[in-house]
């Protein structure tokens, strides 16, 4: 003896099946890579950074990072001459910091890692019109120094000085990241 479903029954599972085939096509139909604004400018100009803060010769490794983050987004192109650019980006090096991370297990006194950070003032000018499209925006980027080797068997230890120089440029990365960001955001 066979029983056959009645016809209502066959088609409830495959009318929820079109319905979530089409949700999920419909769902994705408005997607678009890339950015979803237009910026009001095409070329920038950065201005030499400025560093009124104690991190160490870091104007060089920001500045740096900051073009190659801007290369890489690919939507403005970077001119080595003011008058030709549409928008000049000014970069003041504000603030530098060191915080204990973590301390030693041996005695809590001495910090195994410090957390830096780096703060920069920023503003995007726009010459054609002669005002800023925004003026003094404060940015920080962070990161971790380790001054000693857990991996280590001896009791040597990582100078502090040798563990900051090897992180300025993670430090330095992640504010250029997000200065590029901010200029390449809608404001």
């Amino acid at each position: 003896m066979t029983t056959t479903l009645p016809n209502s029954l066959a088609r409830g599972p495959v009318a929820l099946l079109f319905f979530v085939v089409l949700g999920l096509f419909s769902g994705c139909a408005s997607y678009q890579l890339g950015a979803p604004a237009e910026l009001p400018f095409k070329t920038i100009y950065i201005r030499p950074t400025s560093n009124d803060s104690f991190a160490p010769q870091a104007q060089a490794i920001v500045s740096s990072q900051l073009r190659k983050q801007l290369i890489r987004d690919g939507r403005v192109q970077l001119v080595s001459n003011e008058a030709e650019a549409d928008t000049v980006l000014a970069v003041n090096l504000a603030e530098y910091r060191r915080s204990s991370g973590a301390r030693r297990s041996t005695d809590t006194v001495v910090a195994s890692d410090f957390i830096i950070s780096l703060t920069a003032d920023i503003s995007l000018y726009n010459p054609s019109k002669g005002d800023y499209f925004f003026e003094d925006r404060r940015l920080t980027g962070s990161t971790k120094t380790y001054t000693e080797n857990p991996y280590e068997t001896g009791l040597r230890t990582q100078a502090y000085q040798q563990s900051e120089y090897q992180a300025m440029p993670l430090l330095a990365r992640d504010l250029a990241r997000k200065i590029a960001d901010e200029v390449l955001s809608v404001w």
